[in-house]
């Protein structure tokens, strides 16, 4: 019998706010962090291919909004 192959790992660290607000969002949704971040990635991921490198500009000018 063929062994199933493991689904490989990316640990990746958070801010406190971040994590706390990831959190805060797995227990409103019923879904868990783990489970959110994925269906960010997909969704990151999703919009890099049909859209590109523009999707970068909106997301760095969240930071500079919030910054003012």
């Amino acid at each position: 019998m063929l062994e199933k192959e493991k689904t490989p790992r990316l640990t990746v660290y958070l801010p406190d706010p971040s994590k706390s607000e990831l959190a805060q969002m797995a227990k409103n949704t019923g879904l868990s962090q783990t489970q959110l971040v994925v269906m960010a990635t997909h969704s990151l991921l999703a919009n890099y291919r049909a859209k590109g490198d523009a999707i970068f500009s909106g997301l760095l000018s969240i930071g500079s909004i919030e910054n003012k």
